[in-house]
């Protein structure tokens, strides 16, 4: 139970910060967490701390390629 409060919190937390990071660009975003994701996942064959982060993760990549596709369509 806790563990799903901790990745709402998380997520919510990842929201912000892309809302407040605007100097980087979305690509350099993008770049930056699949690279996050790709660590998470190598990490899967010893403990991992976090599991869910992975889930979390795959989130935020997806709403930084909603946000890249949004600004492709306005053009």
């Amino acid at each position: 139970m806790a563990d799903k409060k901790t990745d709402k919190k998380a997520d919510k937390k990842a929201v912000k910060e892309a809302k407040t990071t605007s100097k980087l660009s979305l690509d350099e975003q993008l770049k930056a967490k699949r690279e996050e994701l790709l660590i998470a996942q190598q990490g899967l064959g010893s403990t991992l701390q976090n599991p869910h982060r992975i889930k979390a993760i795959k989130k935020e990549i997806a709403r930084i390629l909603t946000k890249i596709n949004a600004t492709k369509g306005d053009k």
